[in-house]
């Protein structure tokens, strides 16, 4: 019996020991946040052309295009430049039986006397961009025949006159996984002034797709298909003359 109690005292001690060892373990618990940043900035200044000068499309250390026309810095979005169409000058006796009329190459740096800027020429193609801070870029982009081909002298135009757009692609240096999805890029379209505006691009934007800078293009240098042609109409009689129109292409937020 002594044993007996010895041994529960000694249990009674050990238990005591636990429970008054158990409180010491607790440690407090203190939370401080921290914070992080940074910051992007646009320059909205439309003279400064310096982040958006043109390249040769789709080319990440591409040589600079020096000569396309009106160049602008359009800030967070908008259309950055245009190659012009050259239809070329052809003997008024070829309208006879000619009726098509492909746009050349644009002559990137011609006549250059600067190694930094060689000459070469590439497709056709409309330069964008979206920079705008949203999740969702959505944007339509499209090309309007808002003056038909006219002589500069008589003022005649050529009646009917259309451009068709094949081939469309696009191109960026940019991340891949931004690009639009090919279900919203249409690869051909025509305008007249019948038929004025044709919308290339509609692009839902999801995902951040359609953020960055992107070329429009009409088929491709390296394959040497010229994909943008003029057709005149049997109907209109073609004089001699300098025809010119104007096509203005617009970056709309709306679809």
């Amino acid at each position: 019996m002594k044993l007996s109690h010895k041994l529960c005292g000694a249990a009674l001690v050990a238990a005591a020991g636990v429970a008054l060892a158990a409180p010491n373990t607790t440690k407090a618990v203190d939370t401080k946040t921290g914070t992080g940043h940074i910051g992007f900035t646009v320059n909205t200044d439309p003279t400064d052309t310096s982040g958006v000068v043109p390249t040769d499309p789709g080319v990440t250390d591409g040589t600079t295009i020096t000569n396309i026309p009106s160049v602008v810095n359009p800030g967070s979005f908008g259309i950055i430049a245009i190659t012009p169409l050259e239809f070329e000058t052809h003997d008024v006796l070829t309208a006879n039986t000619q009726r098509d009329y492909n746009a050349s190459f644009f002559h990137a740096n011609q006549g250059t006397t600067d190694s930094n800027y060689p000459a070469f020429d590439v497709q056709n193609f409309v330069k964008y961009q979206d920079l705008r801070t949203m999740e969702t870029h959505a944007y339509k982009l499209s090309a309007t025949l808002t003056q038909n081909f006219k002589d500069t002298a008589s003022g005649v135009e050529l009646k009917g006159a259309n451009i068709t757009y094949k081939e469309a692609n696009l191109t960026q240096t940019g991340d891949a996984a931004l690009t639009p999805n090919a279900s919203d890029v249409t690869t051909q379209g025509t305008i007249s002034t019948a038929s004025p505006t044709f919308d290339f691009i509609k692009n839902q934007g999801a995902d951040g797709k359609g953020y960055g800078q992107f070329e429009l293009n009409f088929g491709d240098k390296t394959s040497g298909d010229k994909a943008v042609t003029l057709n005149i109409p049997a109907s209109s009689a073609i004089g001699a003359g300098d025809y010119n129109a104007v096509i203005t292409w617009t970056l709309s937020e709306t679809l």
